[in-house]
């Protein structure tokens, strides 16, 4: 980079939004940790002026930054407070509160889940959510409770164990908890079992009982042929510990945990602004020591360019003053690439896209784009071909299971039938409700 790109990178960049953007600028100055005094500032001025407040409401909420808004809001304005900004403030305490308790019944249930597993023999690490909001908020309840994800060992070389046995007996002990798959792994024929335990990263399960959500991983990434992939594969004793009392739990490395969300967000086009907001709390508070060390871990696992356009987009939303001369210019094609797809997710979609609402063509165009290596694009296609989804409508043998890509194209339009259908035609329900 240019030593003239290298002082316009390291200039302050405050968000700029076309519009009445307000709402989203409030959101914003309230969703950054720690909170420093300009921050706070801004979040008096924001108030001040005339705001659709019940678009901010759903902002807060779309976005899953309720309890962190609420705090810095309360925090930043004082009372007497206005009646409609009264209103809000209430609201949101209310769902902070509901938040709160909801954190500690995911915590209790993290606990009945983890040690169960350990006591099969199965390692368990966990991603994200409660060890994330203890690192990087120093209190649970300041992140929006969100589903359990777990990252089992699957090859575990001291048991002689296979990986689809670990697997195996893993989806045993969730389901003895009472949860439900969203594919029955249990039940898949041997191929059917192997090609998914090889070429998926997960299972999600669901406890209609409790209404909690467990995503099960084996990989960090759907995709195996994937820069990052390796993020995982640490040295004995090089996972991290976090503490919950007398509960303690293992995660990633802090570095390989923050490259994880960086990856993670960027396959989402973040979407959800509740994951940019997380590596930003991170980030914020690193020197540049600390940031180079980050930018060279990053290209050792070859994320540099994910890395780089998260960080990026935590300047143009979040306010970042330091930077790194380690991480690649904007213009860098792969950069580039991520950004255009995170202004087609955030900006196009006016900041309120939902997952469901984003495409599947146009996320498979962005992956397909990511990396050019044949065997990352080979990886992806065969997903495509012999998605898991299919073996359900047609549940072939194993001894046809190359078949698969010849009816690939029928259960495509036969989902898409369903998608319309689901989207136009009200159900019984519908229809009983209404009349």
């Amino acid at each position: 980079m240019s030593q003239k790109g290298r002082s316009r990178m390291q200039q302050p960049q405050q968000p700029q939004f076309a519009g009445n953007r307000a709402e989203l600028e409030l959101l914003l100055a309230c969703a950054r940790w720690p909170q420093e005094e300009s921050d706070r500032w801004l979040i008096v001025q924001l108030c001040e002026q005339q705001l659709d407040w019940a678009r901010f409401l759903l902002l807060a909420c779309h976005h899953r930054l309720v309890p962190l808004v609420a705090r810095n809001l309360q925090a930043s304005v004082a009372e007497p407070y206005a009646p409609e900004l009264a209103a809000v403030i209430g609201e949101l305490r209310q769902l902070a509160a509901a938040n709160a308790v909801q954190c500690l019944r995911s915590l209790a249930e993290l606990r009945r889940i983890a040690q169960l597993l350990q006591s099969c023999g199965i390692a368990v690490h966990v991603l994200k959510g409660l060890p994330l909001a203890q690192t990087a908020f120093g209190n649970l309840s300041l992140r929006s409770a969100g589903d359990i994800d777990l990252l089992i060992d699957a090859n575990d070389n001291a048991s002689c164990r296979s990986q689809r046995d670990v697997i195996l007996e893993a989806d045993r002990v969730l389901r003895g908890c009472g949860y439900h798959g969203l594919f029955d792994i249990d039940r898949l024929a041997p191929r059917h079992l192997a090609f998914y335990c090889a070429h998926w990263r997960d299972n999600a399960y669901h406890n209609p009982a409790t209404g909690f959500d467990v995503d099960l991983h084996w990989a960090l990434f759907r995709n195996r042929a994937m820069s990052g992939s390796n993020l995982c594969n640490t040295p004995a004793g090089a996972s991290r510990r976090v503490r919950f009392g007398d509960l303690v739990v293992e995660t990633l490395p802090p570095n390989e945990d923050l490259l994880y969300l960086c990856v993670h967000g960027t396959f989402d086009g973040w979407f959800c602004l509740k994951s940019l907001v997380d590596v930003a709390a991170l980030t914020r508070r690193m020197c540049k020591p600390e940031l180079d060390s980050l930018a060279s871990l990053a290209a050792k696992h070859d994320v540099l360019p994910e890395l780089t356009a998260t960080l990026v987009l935590v300047r143009r939303y979040l306010v970042m003053d330091h930077w790194s001369a380690r991480l690649l210019p904007p213009e860098n094609r792969t950069v580039a690439h991520i950004l255009r797809y995170a202004d087609h997710i955030l900006v196009d979609g006016n900041f309120l896209v939902a997952r469901d609402d984003i495409a599947h063509p146009i996320t498979m165009a962005f992956e397909f784009g990511l990396r050019r290596s044949l065997r990352y694009r080979c990886e992806l296609l065969r997903r495509i071909l012999y998605r898991a989804r299919m073996w359900q409508i047609f549940p072939l043998p194993d001894r046809l299971f190359v078949l698969y890509p010849l009816l690939s194209p029928i259960e495509w339009a036969y989902f898409q039938l369903r998608e319309w259908r689901a989207r136009h035609i009200p159900n019984d329900s519908d229809v009983k409700q209404s009349g």
